[in-house]
């Protein structure tokens, strides 16, 4: 069930729900919707969200710290009047600015990437030291093959396992992990930015961008081209 917090006027709210509908059509979704932070604030004590649907004047250093911050598998969206200057400078793969007079359209243009990137809370199980283990992919930041042993780098620690790493990308693709390299699969969830030769992670970590991988997300418009998001 993907859960979804909007904070907007009634009227913005109508309008979303019934594009979102569209977008989610064939997965079991909620919504809930919201006047003020503080409800939302306090409705979060009692359930989790996978998407916040946001006004731009809720972009703040303080809304920030209590929802971003405190929710870094969620996705956030923030309905602007110009999305270009609301973004600035945030490559975060996790946060998407939409134009207000535009929204289906924008919403349209993403759609794909709400539902694997919201869709995360499933589980991979995999068997480690003779124990089962499920891993949330929302947990797994990236994947590394080293000789023949694939490594999964999570919140839970690093797993591997003896696997092809084709399969492995065929298997993680509807979740919104990227091919970066011929060695590396990135959850582009925990993305913070994208460098000329390597992604960084929300972790700190430089995960390395070949050529070959580069060209061939720009054609399917997977990265940002020209310091800009696609």
């Amino acid at each position: 069930m993907i859960r979804i917090a909007i904070l907007e006027h009634e009227k913005e709210t109508k309008e979303i729900v019934f594009l979102l509908a569209r977008v989610f059509r064939q997965n079991d979704w909620v919504f809930r919707h919201y006047f003020k932070a503080s409800e939302l604030a306090r409705k979060m004590k009692e359930e989790s969200y996978q998407i916040f649907i946001f006004d731009e004047m809720f972009r703040s250093p303080r809304m920030e710290s209590v929802f971003v911050h405190d929710n870094p598998d969620a996705v956030f969206i923030y309905l602007c009047e110009d999305p270009l200057v609301t973004r600035g400078n945030d490559d975060r793969e996790r946060i998407f600015y939409l134009g207000k007079n535009s929204l289906a359209a924008g919403l349209d243009s993403i759609s794909q990437r709400l539902v694997s990137q919201s869709s995360q809370n499933d589980h991979y199980t995999l068997v480690y030291d003779g124990t089962h283990v499920n891993i949330p992919y929302q947990e797994i930041f990236y994947v590394e093959k080293i000789e023949k042993m694939v490594w999964f780098h999570t919140r839970k620690g690093v797993f591997h396992k003896r696997m092809n790493m084709s399969d492995l990308e065929k298997l993680f693709s509807p979740y919104g992990f990227l091919r970066v390299h011929v060695s590396y699969l990135v959850n582009r969830k925990h993305i913070r930015s994208w460098h000329k030769e390597d992604v960084e992670l929300v972790t700190g970590d430089l995960v390395p961008l070949s050529r070959a991988q580069k060209r061939r997300l720009r054609q399917e418009k997977d990265v940002p081209v020209s310091g800009e998001r696609v």
